[in-house]
């Protein structure tokens, strides 16, 4: 079996896991979305009932997703660079020009500077922390936010995985019925993905990712503020947790320990802090298409988060223009074992050999 690849559904336990609580314990509203861009949605359209300057200051490396959904709505858009260690580069300057700041980490780190969000919060500036790259990380969120919005696709088998949360008050928009087509497809998806880990037929692992992505470009089409699934909100409640970070994280430490050292092939974060859940372990490459497909062909099919989206100018962050043409990442979440991991740091020894 391949690793990596989409969730299947997965099994739950009958207690709850305070899910909601770690996130955000004292949220005044939370809401259910079909997906993280329609929770990201939600907050927005709330936010634009008292925002009449809709002034946006969002990372220049994120996902088009993200940034479409102030697109959609209508913001003003400014981008702030990320480094290398995908730490943001904010402009002071702008704290004047801008109304709503979105704030985030990557890949389980956070790596933003509070005290520039706390300036922004003391200037009446709305922030907004998207926590999908560190759902699962044991901090929560930033406590100097107004909204929090979160998609759990990437951590665990759901069909609709988005969750709103408005800290104070209620929200004065309502969610839209889901979409039915939209959520039978990704259903469709998962199910087929479990046949597929129990039976390991390529050809079912096929139609699962044909089942995704064609969930995932109606949902380009269709999305606003759809409310998610009564069978994936139990899901998120009764999920395990607690072994899906432990196993994720044991993981990444292993993957830390024995991954051959390679000037050519860096680890974006090369320390695991016990604040910090791996959603996957990155890398930053020279040469990433030659290591993409050595990996692939070893059924360790590499991910690369994301393609530049096409609202951005990228020549004006150049340190997140080079974050998008180098970086890559590969799976280390619950599903796999520290068996797993030697196959893939197996493949990466493989690699370096061949650089040679």
């Amino acid at each position: 079996m391949e690793i990596g690849g989409f969730f299947p559904y997965e099994e739950t336990r009958p207690e709850e896991n305070g899910y909601m609580n770690l996130v955000c314990p004292d949220a005044g509203d939370v809401r259910h979305l079909m997906s993280g861009r329609c929770a990201i949605y939600l907050c927005l359209q709330d936010s634009m009932t008292e925002d009449r300057k809709r002034t946006a200051y969002l990372p220049a490396y994120t996902c088009e997703t993200v940034s479409g959904c102030f697109v959609k709505a209508g913001y003003q858009i400014y981008y702030y660079d990320v480094d290398e260690h995908l730490a943001p580069l904010f402009d002071e300057s702008l704290i004047g020009e801008i109304s709503f700041l979105l704030i985030c980490g990557y890949y389980g780190y956070s790596t933003f500077d509070l005290d520039f969000v706390k300036k922004c919060r003391t200037q009446g500036v709305t922030v907004m922390q998207d926590t999908t790259h560190t759902a699962f990380s044991p901090e929560g969120a930033c406590p100097e936010t107004d909204y929090v919005a979160v998609s759990l696709r990437k951590w665990m088998g759901v069909a609709s995985g988005g969750l709103a949360f408005k800290r104070e008050g209620k929200f004065k928009v309502s969610p839209l019925p889901a979409d039915d087509e939209h959520l039978k497809t990704r259903d469709h998806a998962l199910k087929t993905r479990q046949e597929y880990e129990k039976s390991n037929d390529e050809s079912l692992n096929k139609e699962s990712a044909d089942a995704f992505w064609k969930a995932e470009f109606m949902l380009r089409d269709i999305f606003d503020m759809q409310e998610g699934d009564k069978s994936s909100l139990y899901t998120i409640r009764h999920y395990p947790l607690k072994e899906a970070s432990e196993k994720r994280r044991e993981n990444y430490k292993y993957l830390l320990a024995h991954l051959p050292e390679n000037s050519s092939v860096r680890p974006v974060f090369p320390e695991l802090p016990d604040d910090v859940c791996p959603m996957f372990f990155p890398f930053l490459v020279d040469g990433r298409a030659s290591l993409m497909e050595h990996l692939a062909s070893r059924q360790i099919p590499p991910k690369v988060y994301w393609p530049v989206p096409p609202f951005i100018q990228i020549e004006d962050c150049p340190h997140a223009q080079y974050v998008y043409e180098h970086i890559m990442s590969i799976s280390c979440d619950q599903r796999f074992s520290i068996t797993n991991m030697k196959r893939v740091v197996k493949a990466f020894e493989e690699y370096k050999e061949k650089e040679k």
